[in-house]
């Protein structure tokens, strides 16, 4: 008689099906979280590009950062708008106290925040922050008539205005 000897190395269809889906759920689970924080990174670290882009306008009104084609000392302005996702870095002559009154303005530099992070709330639709040459002072326009002295500003991921994935940002004079 003759016995058949069956060679039995290897996996079967089945443990290779389990194995794949074990790892798929591990995959799964890590994601979440990952993308969670990343995200709250991206809004921490758009807080400081904030924080940063407000004191470098300051630093360039106070250092003579010159109006394009005159020998002029600028004043810096900072534009915040709703539902944005830049910062406009603008110069403009001395003697006039927005951007809007003076057809000369110029956009020196648009700040992007990160990826997905967007200004959510402001008080009107737009804030205007000027740096007068060359002392640096700080001036917060709420229109072109108003002034303030103070105001939030919301940054979220998305359109979030509440919870973990927003932040609010108090700007001072």
């Amino acid at each position: 008689m003759f016995h058949s000897i069956r060679n039995t190395s290897g996996f079967t269809l089945i443990e290779l099906m389990v194995v794949m889906t074990i790892i798929g759920i591990l995959f799964a689970g890590s994601y979440v979280p990952y993308d969670y924080y990343s995200r709250l990174s991206r809004i921490r670290m758009t807080t400081e590009k904030i924080h940063q882009t407000i004191e470098n306008a300051k630093l360039l009104s106070q250092n003579g950062q010159l109006f394009p084609w005159t020998t002029k000392n600028a004043n810096v302005g900072l534009l915040f708008e709703k539902w944005s996702h830049t910062i406009n870095m603008f110069t403009f002559l001395p003697g006039t106290h927005t951007f809007s009154e003076n057809t000369h303005a110029k956009i020196i530099r648009t700040i992007s925040l990160e990826d997905g992070v967007n200004i959510n709330t402001l008080p009107k639709n737009s804030i205007l922050i000027e740096f007068t040459a060359p002392r640096g002072d700080m001036e917060i326009y709420t229109s072109p008539t108003e002034t303030g002295s103070t105001f939030d500003l919301g940054i979220g991921w998305k359109t979030a205005t509440t919870g973990t994935m927003y932040r609010t940002i108090k700007i001072e004079k």
